[in-house]
């Protein structure tokens, strides 16, 4: 959910490696994922030219895991929006800022669901 640099980097490696991956994007984002799919630059780049994309997280059905990388003034209502695909065994990875990300979310989606996460990415 939210597919910026953080989880568009980790979904096209999820994808390149075999997962069913779906980013959940909107406005140009979503555009540039449905007609060019995703490329990484750097070390070990990738191209996808095919990914799927949505901005209706209803569309996707239950999953095994959410990456959650909204900013933060946007956790609260992004974590209404995924509900759908929430099931029993379904764990979310918050890689937000925030110290309060965990606590925004456990009211929404279930603590039970939530896992610690965190990311680190260099740039040069």
């Amino acid at each position: 959910m939210g597919s910026g640099g953080i989880s568009g980097y980790y979904g096209a490696r999820l994808q390149q490696g075999g997962a069913d991956v779906t980013f959940i994007a909107r406005g140009e984002q979503l555009k540039a994922f449905r007609q060019n799919g995703i490329a990484l630059e750097g070390d070990r780049p990738i191209h996808l030219p095919s990914v799927k994309a949505t901005d209706d997280p209803a569309t996707i059905g239950k999953v095994d895991m959410v990456i959650f990388s909204v900013k933060l003034r946007d956790t609260e209502a992004a974590a209404k929006q995924i509900l759908s695909l929430i099931g029993p065994d379904t764990g979310i990875i918050s890689l937000q800022n925030g110290v309060t990300k965990d606590d925004m979310l456990a009211p929404i989606v279930g603590r039970q669901h939530l896992l610690g996460g965190a990311a680190y990415m260099a740039a040069c």
